[in-house]
């Protein structure tokens, strides 16, 4: 199943549909999701990321600099992705490993059920 190719609009592509849907529905059934979500939600705990956040957003409508909730998003999503000043509210490296470990470890796990 990893070697096959597959022809979309006269090109040819790794990407399975099948496959990925496969993995997903496994990751879903097995707590996968769940136990990427906490360990990358932990990490970013640990930075003080969660917290840095919550004290941003509530700034932002203590001040009127947000009124609505996509107010907030913009600016938040401002900060995430560097392009804003203050606070940084990029997302850590050590995050970002952690979380990228996670799903590699649990893509493991399904890739073993598959090969079954």
């Amino acid at each position: 199943m990893a070697n096959k190719v597959v022809q979309v609009n006269g090109t040819t592509s790794g990407h399975d549909p099948n496959v990925q849907s496969q993995i997903s529905t496994a990751l879903l059934q097995n707590g996968g999701v769940k136990r990427i979500q906490q360990t990358l939600q932990q990490r970013l705990d640990e930075e003080g990321w969660s917290q840095n956040l919550r004290e941003y957003i509530v700034r932002l409508f203590r001040s009127g600099e947000a009124t609505t909730y996509d107010d907030a998003l913009g600016k938040v999503m401002q900060h995430i992705r560097g392009s804003a000043g203050e606070p940084d509210l990029q997302i850590p490296q050590s995050a970002k490993q952690g979380g990228a470990d996670a799903v590699r470890r649990e893509l493991e796990k399904v890739c073993v059920m598959v090969d079954k």
